[in-house]
């Protein structure tokens, strides 16, 4: 059967990939709150600039030292049964989130928040590579990316709202009884492709044709595949260039209402919906650019790889154009600039994703994608936020941090074009010991 047939009579790995990004979206959605709700959350709990950076921080330390473990469950067990337990626990915290007093009590639910929604993106990045041939990917891995950044053209305006109506404890009620409503439908609909009930024959044998390089099953001991991945040249090249993305978009996830209110003196509200504004933008360009373009691009007969590195240079030096947010008074123009700089970094993304699964050994996409997410998140999740707050503390604005962010993009761009090299799986000995 043709591939254009099959597309016209198979449509279940793009409800697939539909189910995907709408958990990324909730995924992000307790970030996306806790960014919005930070001034209300600082007012609440007494907190320094320094101290609701730990708040923003203790979330990604727990969620980054899970990155590994949780690719090779992955790996090991499966997307279904990992992320459905991960779901339904970090939901029940979420709602938990509504009823907290004291400082010690929140740091310790952030963490576990963490620790319970590190499955997310490495489990997206695995069924996609399951469900999708690698001239397929682009597409459903910029939907499940850009679902991350589509989640505060939701949630922002959303929580907002619910924070201005009522409070930002009953911003965190509502986002945990959505998850949990979602959780049941993964859990009911959610299945790898030949096990799955509702996928047709032809779809499920033109997944099996197209994609024999998503094996998986795990071929050595999760150590010894381990130091073959972290002493190789690609594996850095990916990490440290993703990182290159990641240090600016968990900056600006966790820190723009802030930045807008202090920088501009908007209340929760205004902040909210200007908030909305770039990440939309930065959503639209992921889909189409990281996505669609890339796809298009390969399907005509260009080469993956310069298809890759054309848009990772032109993507990531837009990103600088966010820097110009720090030396205007106008928000409009700032705004801009911000938009302008989410939207190449966010073209980029994507393209991270689909490399991790082309160059990731047999039987271990997940853990190589951990181990980018990893590093996304130890430079960018940790130490960006953590960092941001300690410097605002310091300096008494966001010019500092911002051109921090502007060298670890100049960085990851070196990374992507110098160390990473060809985009090849890499192959792993067998270990006969």
């Amino acid at each position: 059967m043709s591939e254009d047939t099959v597309k016209k009579t198979g449509h279940t790995r793009w409800f697939i990939s539909s189910l995907l990004s709408s958990m990324i979206i909730l995924n992000y959605f307790d970030r996306v709150a806790i960014s919005v709700a930070a001034p209300a959350i600082q007012d609440s709990f007494h907190l320094t600039a320094t101290e609701l950076g730990i708040v923003f921080s203790i979330y990604t330390y727990s969620y980054t030292i899970m990155q590994i473990p949780v690719g090779s469950l992955l790996d090991k067990f499966g997307v279904a049964w990992v992320t459905r337990v991960g779901m339904f626990i970090w939901s029940l915290l979420t709602i938990s989130m509504a009823f907290l007093q004291g400082k010690l009590l929140l740091y310790i639910v952030r963490f576990l928040i963490g620790i319970m929604s590190a499955s997310a993106f490495p489990a997206a990045s695995k069924a996609t590579s399951l469900w999708f041939p690698p001239k397929e990917r682009g597409l459903p891995n910029s939907l499940f990316d850009s679902a991350a950044k589509f989640s505060n053209v939701i949630g922002a305006p959303l929580v907002a709202f619910l924070i201005t109506k009522f409070d930002w404890r009953t911003a965190f009620l509502s986002i945990g009884i959505i998850n949990v409503l979602f959780t049941l439908l993964f859990w009911w609909y959610y299945e790898k492709p030949e096990k799955h009930k509702r996928v047709s024959d032809d779809e499920l044998n033109y997944i099996q044709e197209n994609n024999v390089g998503a094996n998986d099953e795990q071929e050595n001991k999760l150590l010894y595949t381990l130091k073959v991945l972290f002493t190789n040249r690609k594996v850095w090249g990916l990490m440290i260039g993703f990182t290159g993305y990641g240090y600016t978009f968990n900056l600006l996830l966790t820190w723009l209402p802030t930045f807008f209110k202090e920088k501009y003196g908007m209340d929760i509200m205004s902040s909210g919906l200007l908030t909305a504004v770039p990440w939309l933008i930065a959503s639209i360009s992921g889909i189409l650019v990281g996505g669609w373009l890339v796809d298009y691009l390969i399907k005509r007969g260009y080469k993956n790889q310069k298809v890759y590195r054309i848009i990772i240079v032109i993507g990531l030096c837009l990103g600088f154009v966010f820097l110009g947010s720090i030396f205007t008074d106008n928000v409009v123009i700032a705004m801009v600039c911000i938009s302008v700089g989410l939207a190449g970094i966010s073209a980029t993304a994507p393209i991270g994703w689909s490399i991790s699964s082309e160059i990731a050994p047999t039987g271990s996409i997940s853990l190589l994608s951990s181990i980018v997410n990893l590093a996304n998140n130890l430079f960018g999740g940790i130490i960006a936020t953590a960092l941001t707050g300690y410097l605002v503390d310091k300096t008494g604005s966001f010019d500092l941090s911002f051109i921090v962010a502007g060298f670890v993009l100049l960085l990851g761009l070196i990374f992507y074009i110098y160390v990473l090299g060809d985009i090849k799986q890499i192959k792993v000995p067998q270990n006969k010991k």
